[in-house]
């Protein structure tokens, strides 16, 4: 999940009175939440980058409701000239470098730094894939050069005052410490330097003071340099929209390769054609090709042609369209779901209900009728939440739109704490659950999990929920048995054990535990296997 987050003030300031409730609607169609108090603040899915900051969410929502055309970016040639060396190649192979040219960046520099980390931590995996360089073009002399330079005899002064070599810079400067281990050379480090020597950055680490950007700033230069073409690419992208969003003009500078090998014409967009069936195919029902060009229109979509197949321009920063099943999902959006008449399926089987989730049924009625609510967080999350209570996954996903659905979850408590802390302002005390599977043990398991929090809740209390509703589903009682568990106190929980079998866990989440997800109250939770509990449940 991607967050940002921003003053009410600023925000009024920069976008309008009338932004946070425009957001506020928009978000009803792209599918992010939105909470507003004194501060701001959105949570997004990961598949939309465009949209990681409010400077473009403001513009798509401009679109949307037709305050303003969609952005057509137009990429004009530069006079400047870029040299790209095979040095260069060996350490990040693939660079992309666009100039954008327009009023000063004022209020916006905060918000472009924070989507520019943004995109580090999303696309760029880290700085591992994409690492991101934005500079104040006035003070560069070109030609400007991206070459490998030794580490040892490259001296400059960071953006934030540190003077040293590469090495020293490397070795001792915070972001080194950080990002250095990303330069797979011993002896060569990336260099961006102009005519004169001056040196811009050094990437994936940290940027020159020469080229420091300042509010009043309204030329650029931005270099993105990578490991991957589409990251690279994708990334370039994002910050043409966002440039061009504000009113920039967008420039290519003259690039000169010393290879063939090396990586060219990023800039370039796509078009996918649209079929009338294909719109049956996936919505159910037919839209007129005016509709269609109108509602994607509304996307930012624009359409070459004005009869079925449409040809659909896709924008580069559009990262998330692949195909036209992409482009659909835009036009209900825009459309809405909730106009797209329901139908039913007719299907020429027949079958019966699964018996786990017949028994998963049973579970939520009972806890419903205990005063609980049901919550459902995300199958994977981010890894630092569940190695807070020291769980660790035998499996991952590979290449991660994001980080924070990178761990596959193997319990459901550490999600519904989670879902605590970002529902702190509803008060309390909150009764919640989530039935889901899980992965634990190499195999998938369904489990539920019951959690309540607030000031006079503790572990005997909890032990007699779970006494009550263990004995409504088993028409036994439960046993706990003592045991070390990481998230919870010593000597206020265990495993619940039913004819000497354990069916789950209980008790009350260690202090330290609550602090990382910053709750104010106890909290305690119930942690149900459902696949063993079934077998006392005379399901």
């Amino acid at each position: 999940m991607v967050v940002l987050k921003e003053n009410v003030d600023s925000v009024i300031k920069k976008y309008g009175e009338k932004s946070i409730s425009r957001w506020r609607d928009f978000s009803f169609i792209l599918g992010y939440s939105l909470n507003a108090d004194d501060e701001v603040k959105i949570e997004l899915n990961p598949d939309r980058p465009d949209l990681f900051s409010f400077t473009t969410i403001d513009s798509a929502s401009k679109v949307y409701f037709g305050l303003k055309k969609p952005t057509e970016i137009e990429i004009k040639k530069s006079n400047d000239s870029v040299f790209f060396k095979k040095s260069a190649m060996y350490l990040r192979p693939y660079f992309a470098v666009f100039e954008a040219t327009g009023p000063d960046i004022g209020n916006h520099l905060d918000d472009l730094i924070d989507y520019q980390e943004k995109l580090h931590e999303s696309i760029g995996k880290g700085r591992k894939k994409v690492s991101i360089g934005i500079h104040d073009r006035s003070g560069i002399r070109f030609p400007v050069t991206y070459h490998g330079m030794d580490r040892d005899s490259t001296s400059f002064t960071t953006y934030d005052g540190f003077k040293g070599t590469a090495a020293q810079i490397l070795k001792s400067h915070p972001r080194g410490s950080e990002y250095g281990s990303l330069i797979k050379s011993d002896r060569l480090v990336p260099i961006i330097s102009d005519e004169i020597g001056n040196i811009l950055s050094m990437p994936p680490v940290v940027n020159g003071s020469i080229t420091k950007v300042e509010r009043n700033s309204n030329k650029f230069l931005i270099d993105i340099t990578g490991t991957e073409t589409r990251a690279v690419r994708s990334a370039a992208w994002m910050l043409v929209n966002y440039f061009s969003t504000l009113g920039y003009r967008i420039a290519i500078p003259e690039v000169s390769y010393e290879s063939k090998d090396m990586y060219n014409d990023w800039w370039n967009e796509s078009e996918v054609r649209l079929s009338l069936s294909g719109v049956k195919a996936v919505i159910g029902v037919s839209v007129d090709a005016n509709d269609a060009i109108k509602n994607l229109r509304r996307m930012g979509l624009l359409a070459v042609n004005d009869a079925y197949p449409l040809r659909i321009r896709v924008p580069g920063f559009r990262d998330d369209i692949m195909g036209e099943v992409d482009i659909i999902e835009d036009l209900a959006k825009s459309i809405r779901y909730s106009e797209i008449p329901e139908r039913s399926i007719s299907l020429p089987l027949s079958g019966k209900a699964n018996v786990m989730n017949e028994f998963s049924d049973r579970i939520r009625t009972v806890f419903i009728g205990a005063g609980f609510q049901e919550v459902m967080t995300f199958v994977v999350g981010s890894p630092e939440l569940y190695k807070e209570f020291g769980l660790h996954s035998s499996y991952e996903i590979m290449n991660p739109k994001s980080t924070d659905f990178s761990f596959i979850r193997n319990a459901l408590y550490p999600g519904l704490l989670d879902f605590l802390k970002h529902n702190k302002s509803r008060g309390v005390p909150q009764r919640i659950f989530e039935i889901g599977r899980v992965v634990a043990a190499d195999r998938e398991i369904m489990k539920a999990c019951l959690m309540i929090i607030g000031p006079r809740i503790n572990y005997a209390t909890t032990k007699s929920v779970a006494d009550a509703i263990i004995e409504r589903i088993s028409g036994s009682k439960a046993v706990v048995k003592s045991t070390s568990i990481e998230a919870i106190i010593d000597g206020r929980g265990g495993n619940l054990l039913i004819n000497g079998e354990n069916v789950g866990i209980i008790g009350e989440v260690h202090p330290r535990h609550l602090d990382f997800f910053d709750l104010n109250f106890p909290a305690c939770f119930i942690e149900l296997d459902l696949d063993v509990l079934i077998r006392h449940s005379g399901h």
